[in-house]
């Protein structure tokens, strides 16, 4: 099976903003070309090899060399040493929207930025009704692109670019735009390339994405590759003993609170428990809590699971937030799907928010109005993937009679 992408001893250099002549660029040192000391090193030595339906997060903080690494990888941009090699169609999703024509229509970028990527108009002609509904412009889609808010833009160009058939996805920073349902949705296409055989190589800055998406992942930093393997091991190389689901060692797990919370005495959450507090990886999570709404708050009850520290594995699912405009007491049972996760102690989160800020991508800093956590542990194999969509199921009781059930999943909503 032909490797998709490999990169060897891949480095790359730029100035440091210094702008001179061609005649002076003759000369080494301060009148001319510029010295070593005037580059920075945005790549360093960088070895990959990406195999047909591996899925790499590539993770580090700002500066560290992961965008240029991917544009190396696309064929963006050169290296200024090593060897880049790739095979097969490559579908780069990196600064969306920056590659369209601000006074061209959106429908005229998409066959514009198609014939760029290769793709015959009868493609895009086929796929255009898939690509706008997709990206949600809907009757904007003859509007000039100069009049699209960035995450107009963003939404088609990622529909665009995830439109053909390839055999690596770039992905950089996909969802740092676009609202809450968009992001689910671009989960759900990114996953469903994946399964048809695509290799995925994704850099974000957002720990449960990795996770979701990710078999393994790799840190950068100053354009040096200092940690590799499975993403939850790599998320704690980078933030630290702050995510550790080792339940074995009690003395990395914080002990301080990782949420922001703002008490609001007009409701309160409380009694939350695990139904069992432990149980074996594939098994669901079964949780309860009372509810008590003392007087109507217009906000949101969520749900989320973290490692011990402040990794969230993926967005809040909500729940029955109808309730929380009708005051009364309620015991609610939360049941979620089975959870494909790696041995070692979590943290489950129940809390009424005022808003799902799709911004927040860490989730740990989401403010709450009501909150209650409590601390559960997955036995058994330790290599399980961990990384999930939540899909869960809600009960409600109401005065000791059962006042509403319901299913919710982000692919639903």
């Amino acid at each position: 099976m032909t490797t998709v992408a490999e990169l060897r001893g891949v480095t790359k250099r730029y100035r440091r903003g210094v702008d001179r002549s061609n005649w002076r660029a003759l000369i080494p040192g301060r009148l001319g070309e510029p010295s070593r000391a005037d580059h920075l090193v945005a790549l360093d030595g960088v070895s990959l090899r990406i195999e047909p339906g591996d899925s790499v997060g590539i993770i580090g903080p700002n500066g560290a060399g992961k965008s240029t690494l991917l544009k190396v990888m696309a064929g963006i941009i050169e290296p200024t040493t090593g060897e880049v090699r790739t095979h097969g169609r490559i579908a780069a999703v990196t600064e969306l929207g920056s590659g369209f024509t601000p006074d061209l229509t959106g429908a005229e970028n998409l066959r514009f930025s198609g014939a760029l990527m290769g793709l015959p108009a009868s493609v895009i002609d086929e796929r255009f009704d898939e690509i706008v509904d997709f990206s949600g412009i809907g009757s904007f889609i003859d509007t000039p692109v100069k009049r699209y808010s960035t995450g107009m833009r963003a939404r088609l160009s990622f529909a665009l670019a995830t439109s053909v058939d390839a055999d690596l996805v770039i992905l950089d920073e996909v969802l740092s735009v676009g609202d809450w349902r968009f992001q689910q949705a671009c989960v759900a296409r990114i996953q469903e390339m994946h399964r048809s055989g695509a290799a995925i190589v994704a850099v974000s800055h957002n720990n449960w994405l990795i996770t979701q998406l990710c078999e393994r992942a790799i840190l950068l930093d100053q354009g040096r590759v200092t940690s590799a393997g499975d993403p939850v091991s790599v998320i704690q190389d980078y933030i630290g003993v702050g995510t550790s689901t080792d339940p074995d060692k009690p003395e990395d797990l914080p002990n301080a609170p990782v949420f922001d919370h703002q008490q609001d005495d007009r409701i309160n959450l409380g009694e939350l428990r695990c139904d069992p507090p432990e149980f074996d990886t594939g098994r669901p999570l079964r949780c309860r809590f009372v509810l008590d709404v003392r007087e109507p708050v217009d906000g949101h009850l969520v749900v989320s699971v973290y490692t011990m520290g402040r990794a969230a594995f993926a967005d809040p699912i909500e729940g029955p937030s109808d309730l929380l405009r009708q005051p009364g007491r309620y015991e609610v049972s939360v049941t979620t799907a089975p959870l494909p996760f790696s041995a070692g102690s979590f943290l489950v989160r129940v809390a009424v928010v005022r808003t799902i800020d799709p911004e927040d991508h860490l989730q740990e800093l989401l403010t709450s109005i009501a909150d209650a956590v409590t601390p559960f542990r997955i036995l058994g194999d330790p290599s399980s993937r961990p990384g999930f969509v939540f899909d869960a199921q809600w009960e409600v009781s109401a005065d000791g009679s059962t006042a509403a059930a319901r299913s919710a999943s982000p692919a639903e909503e």
